[in-house]
């Protein structure tokens, strides 16, 4: 039985990881308080509504702000008071919104402040020693009511059954319902986006926007949407109907099985995610209605949110658990082996896909030269490395180790790729934007991480007007600095933790200037830690001896390496990838 009373806070910085922070809190607290799940959505979806809107459009300057954040837990009520420092804001004063008079005369979005009005049963607002304070009430759930007053019975949010009701029924009465008696549409003209599963807990505001914009399409009995070599530049999320899935030709006699994507599942994300054709067919039954968003709008403006990046992975993991079974069952066919085999080599094609593996990387900047190369130990694993420019003159490159092997390390590889894309593209040209990519990426892997996985990184940015190098480093094995003339060294870089762990580390950077014809080398610890069959280690000694004197280019570099690995390790089979990424400034012409 927990306290009558009880008193929580939390403090944030105005940036894009307050919200899902604050959202974590608040569900965390509402299971440890037995607030049930419709209090919970309805303070989830308030905070993120109010902690957007402050980060947004709260401060006229970049320097970092606190919002508070304190749940006030009473014998007959909740209360959540929002606070912060921000130029004064009265959201009661905002007049209602204009019901439009037509679909087209309706506009998307900028409902937040009223959708908090509506779903919090009270709502106060304060103006005090240059603060906003803004506080939502609601009635305690599970407490007795006064004597003589019957507690309202709720009916949910979304009072639409995941699953239809089976007739006939039978009311509390005693009389019986034969069928659906109920006529007309759906009153919302989105409010499919509750049962999609990508959408799971997503605040509605946040995605309106986007799905009001993509399109649907129904489409006739046994319509093959995909089949081998057919290039998809969509994400399909079912809205009705079903979706089969062969992986042999469903029109030749003798093809057996198929997985079934029923109504609010996805399809045809793997194959944006790697940008290869479809390679299986998927066929739509009877009645089917899809939702096709396309690539560019899921990455950017999808992916970006952690709830939906968490709901992808669950959807992936729970296809990866069904794929399982399935081998589980048809564990005496010949064909599960090859099945299994097959699906191991499309996840690694996917992780492939998202790394940047074109030789030369960058041939329309001969101011630089960049090549890299992944070997890894399994079909799949966690290392991974990106290179792209930022502008016309600035190279960001970064190189990490994910924890772990196989499908968990994949799948926190993805995201780790995906987060730091989007937070290095972010704010590009300001002071402190390498420590704030630093710093959020670590941020946004320590949320949520239950299972308590982790990563090594190495981030930099090199400016190829002048060489000068801006890195970071997060427990991750030191670079190799190769100058002219010069004898190997190791970079020398700020000691700072793995990221995943401490979402409040403060990371320190670095800085180094490359001349003409310097090399720099990242690479992972699968490099040092390659072992012969005497079960000796490969070692960063013979490393940095191996590199000395190599003349060349950035490709000469590694593949003079990868021939003193072979030569060292012979057939001995390793246990861990082998990831490396050589740059060398070669000056602007």
């Amino acid at each position: 039985m927990h306290s009558a009373h009880a008193r929580r806070s939390l403090r944030l910085i105005n940036d894009s990881g307050a919200i899902s922070a604050a959202s974590a809190w608040l569900r965390t607290l509402g299971d440890a308080f037995d607030l049930g799940s419709e209090l919970v959505f309805r303070l989830d979806l308030c905070v993120s509504e109010l902690v957007a809107n402050i980060v947004s459009y709260a401060f006229d300057d970049e320097a970092p702000h606190t919002i508070a954040l304190d749940l006030i837990l009473e014998p007959q009520s909740v209360k959540l008071v929002v606070a912060d420092d921000g130029r004064e804001f009265d959201p009661l004063a905002l007049p209602e919104p204009v019901t439009p008079a037509t679909l087209e005369e309706a506009s998307v979005g900028g409902l937040g402040v009223h959708l908090v009005r509506q779903f919090a049963e009270q709502v106060s607002y304060e103006r005090a020693s240059g603060r906003n304070q803004l506080t939502l009430a609601w009635a305690r759930p599970g407490r007795s009511s006064p004597a003589g007053t019957r507690a309202p019975v709720r009916r949910g949010i979304d009072r639409r059954r995941r699953t239809p009701a089976t007739f006939p029924l039978r009311r509390a009465d005693g009389s019986t319902v034969n069928a659906d008696a109920r006529s007309g549409a759906e009153r919302r003209a989105l409010g499919f986006i509750s049962r999609l599963e990508l959408f799971r807990d997503v605040p509605y505001a946040l995605i309106e926007g986007l799905v009001a914009h993509c399109a649907q399409r129904d489409y006739p009995d046994e319509y093959l949407v995909l089949a081998p070599g057919m290039q998809n530049d969509h994400v399909a999320l079912v809205l009705n109907g079903r979706l089969r899935v062969y992986l042999e030709d469903p029109a030749e006699a003798g093809s057996t099985g198929h997985t079934v994507i029923g109504t609010g599942e996805c399809a045809g994300e793997l194959s944006i995610v790697d940008g290869e054709p479809a390679s299986a067919w998927v066929v739509a039954e009877a009645g089917t209605r899809l939702l096709l968003i396309d690539a560019h709008s899921f990455f950017s403006e999808l992916l970006p949110l952690p709830q939906v990046a968490r709901n992808l992975m669950r959807l992936m993991a729970a296809r990866m658990r069904q794929a399982n079974h399935q081998v589980v069952e048809q564990v005496r066919s010949s064909m599960v082996l090859e099945r299994l085999q097959s699906e191991l080599r499309t996840a690694r094609e996917i992780q492939s896909g998202m790394l940047p593996m074109r030789s030369p990387m960058f041939a329309e900047h001969p101011e630089i030269e960049c090549e890299a190369s992944i070997q890894q130990a399994r079909e799949i694993g966690g290392d991974f490395f990106d290179a792209f420019f930022i502008d016309e003159h600035r190279l960001f490159v970064a190189i990490g180790d994910v924890c772990g092997k196989g499908m968990p390390a994949a799948l926190l590889m993805m995201r780790t790729v995906t987060t730091l894309r989007a937070e290095a593209a972010r704010k590009q040209g300001q002071k402190g934007h390498m420590e704030r990519v630093m710093e959020r990426i670590n941020r946004k892997l320590a949320l949520n991480n239950e299972r308590m996985l982790f990563a090594s990184l190495f981030i930099g940015l090199l400016d190829t007007r002048d060489g000068l190098l801006r890195y970071a480093n997060a427990g991750h094995p030191r670079p190799v600095l190769v100058r002219r003339s010069q004898t190997p060294t190791l970079l020398k870089v700020p000691q700072n933790p793995i990221a995943g762990i401490d979402p409040t580390v403060d990371y320190s950077l670095a800085e180094a200037r490359l001349e003409r014809g310097d090399l720099l080398l990242l690479y992972t610890d699968g490099v040092t830690e390659a072992l012969n069959a005497q079960g000796a280690l490969f070692g960063e000694t013979r490393m940095l001896a191996t590199l000395s004197g190599v003349g060349g280019g950035a490709a000469t570099a590694i593949e003079t390496l990868r021939d003193a690995m072979r030569l060292f390790c012979g057939n001995q089979p390793q246990s861990d990838d082998v990831t490396l990424l050589a740059l060398r400034f070669v000056g602007p012409a």
